[in-house]
C-alpha cells in the first residue's frame, strides 16, 4: 500500500490533468476508505495550496488553478545518480510485467524534477550499463496479490510444484516476505502442514487463493534472521560450519567480497585463502564451490567433502568416456 506522500502525489497529478477524478476512483486506486481520500484532499488544499473544486457535472475534482502545482524538490548528484540507476535497472525486467510500473514511476519522478534539474539520460546512461542475467517471469497478478497476504497476514492456500521432487501439492501457508534472488522472485512462507519456514518460487505456484483471515507469525520467528542465515538462499535445518580452501588465482575473487555475515577469512603466503561460515543447506555450497574447479577445496564438513568427491567423480567419468555411447565416446577415448 502506497504512503500518504505518494498518494497524495499521484491525486494531486490527477487532478491537475483534468481527468475529473471521484473520491470511489482513489478509493479503488489505493485501496483506502471514504474518510482517507477526504484528509488527503484537504490536506493538498490547505496545507499545500492547490485550488481543488468539485465539479459537479463531471461528478470529480479538478484543480482550478492548474499553474499551482504541488512544492518542487530538488536532488543531489548522488540522487540524481541513483535516478539514473534506478532507469538503467529496468533492463533486468525488460518483458517481464515489472517492466512498465517500474517505468512509468521513474518517468512520474523525472516529470516532477524542478526545472532548474535537468537530467539527460542518454548522455548519464553512457556511464553506466546492467547486463542482467536470465530473468523468470511471473504473473503481476500473483506477485501483488503475494504481497498483499505478507502485508495483511493472510493465509494462502497453494498448489506448488516442487522442482527438486517433481511433485505437485497443495499447501495451506502464511506469507511472511517476497525477495528477488538472481532473477528468481520467492517466498518465504510458514508452511502449516509442516510446520517449518519454507521458501517457494512464485513460478512454480500453479494456483493461490488468499483467505479471508488473518494469521499471527510464531512469536519466536524473527524473519530477517532467518532469511540471513542461508549462505545465498536456501536453507535446511541444522546449521553447519563450513570451510573452503581456495587456491591463489581464485582467492584474489573470493576476498573481493563479503560473501556471509558469518564469514571468516584466513589469508596464507603463498597467496591462498579459506573461507569459513555457518549455512543450513550443504547443496548450495556444492554448487557454488563447483564454479572454481580445481581452485576450490572443501576442508570441512566431511559430509561436504564426500558430496564433492561423489560429483566430481560422476563428472570426470563422463568427460573421461565411461558414461558415453556412440561416436562421442570413441573420439574421447582416442
Amino acid at each position: 500500500m502506497p504512503t500518504r506522500t505518494e498518494r497524495l502525489v499521484v491525486m494531486a497529478n490527477e487532478i491537475t490533468s483534468q481527468r475529473y477524478p471521484t473520491v470511489e476512483h482513489f478509493c479503488r486506486e489505493f485501496e483506502v476508505q471514504p474518510r482517507t481520500v477526504y484528509e488527503d484532499i484537504r490536506i493538498l488544499k490547505e496545507d499545500l495550496g492547490l485550488e481543488i473544486k468539485y465539479d459537479r457535472f463531471r461528478n470529480g475534482y479538478y484543480n482550478a488553478n492548474p499553474s499551482k502545482k504541488l512544492p518542487q524538490f530538488e536532488l543531489s548528484d548522488g540522487e540524481l545518480f541513483a535516478l539514473l540507476l534506478g532507469k538503467e535497472m529496468l533492463s533486468q525486467y525488460a518483458g517481464t510485467v515489472f517492466e512498465q510500473p517500474l517505468r512509468t514511476a521513474i518517468e512520474k519522478i523525472s516529470q516532477r524534477l524542478p526545472e532548474s534539474v535537468q537530467i539527460d539520460f542518454g548522455q548519464l546512461s553512457s556511464m553506466v550499463s546492467f547486463h542482467p542475467g536470465a530473468v523468470i517471469p511471473i504473473s503481476r497478478k500473483l506477485f501483488l496479490d503475494l504481497n498483499r497476504a505478507c502485508e495483511k497476514r493472510l493465509p494462502t492456500d497453494i498448489t506448488y510444484y516442487a522442482a527438486s521432487s517433481g511433485e505437485t501439492t497443495k499447501r495451506l501457508v502464511n506469507p511472511l516476505r517476497l525477495l528477488e534472488n538472481r532473477g528468481t522472485w520467492y517466498m518465504a512462507a510458514f508452511d502449516t502442514t509442516r510446520k517449518a519456514m519454507r521458501l517457494f518460487a512464485l513460478h512454480r505456484i500453479q494456483g493461490y487463493k488468499l483467505r479471508n483471515e488473518r494469521f499471527r507469525p510464531p512469536v519466536d520467528l524473527d524473519i530477517d534472521a532467518y532469511l540471513e542465515s542461508a549462505f545465498q538462499l536456501e536453507h535446511g535445518d541444522e546449521a553447519q560450519q563450513v570451510r573452503v580452501k581456495f587456491g591463489p588465482r581464485a582467492a584474489r575473487y573470493i576476498r573481493e567480497r563479503k560473501w556471509h555475515r558469518s564469514q571468516k577469512l584466513t589469508e596464507y603466503k603463498d597467496g591462498s585463502c579459506s573461507l569459513e561460515f555457518e549455512t543450513r543447506n550443504l547443496d548450495e555450497v556444492k554448487r557454488w564451490v563447483l564454479t572454481y574447479g580445481a581452485e576450490a577445496e572443501v576442508e570441512k564438513p566431511e559430509r561436504l567433502r564426500q558430496m564433492m568427491a561423489t560429483e566430481l567423480k560422476e563428472a570426470g567419468r563422463r568427460y573421461t568416456g565411461a558414461g558415453l555411447k556412440g561416436p562421442m565416446a570413441v573420439s574421447l577415448v582416442k
